[in-house]
């Protein structure tokens, strides 16, 4: 009976180091496989920004040149040349102006994904994260 009742405890013993070892070190590895995640996807986020920027500098470039303002003054004010003639295209259909809305996405659900993906993504941090 003494034999069994040392398993015992040495069971318990074993099981309440196992616990510890675990909390110590999945929780911390956990974080910081989610900050490196965040890390990435702010490096996309800035990658990103970074081309739109070089788009918009583009744009801003060539609207501030002469040909650039000849073009919106000629497709938004209608303006023209001395010597040229304008002429204006009414669609008999056309009702009037209609403002494009902007549409909102709702997020997806994460009910696709199985049990052990969620536990996965616990072990890993990606629940700590958006994506």
């Amino acid at each position: 009976m003494k034999f069994w009742s040392r398993v015992a405890v040495l069971a318990v013993v074993g099981v309440v180091v196992l616990a510890a070892v675990v909390l110590t070190n999945v929780l911390p590895i956990r974080s910081l496989m989610a900050e490196e995640r965040r890390v990435d996807q702010a490096q996309e986020q800035l990658t990103a920004i970074q081309e739109e920027n070089a788009k918009l500098q583009a744009e801003a470039d060539f609207l501030s040149s002469d040909a650039g303002v000849e073009m919106v003054a000629r497709r938004d004010f209608g303006l023209v040349k001395p010597g040229e003639t304008a002429f204006v295209v009414v669609d008999p259909s056309d009702e009037g102006f209609t403002p494009e809305v902007p549409t909102t996405t709702i997020p997806e659900t994460d009910q696709s994904r199985s049990w052990w993906q969620h536990i996965w993504d616990f072990l890993t941090g990606r629940d700590l994260t958006d994506g």
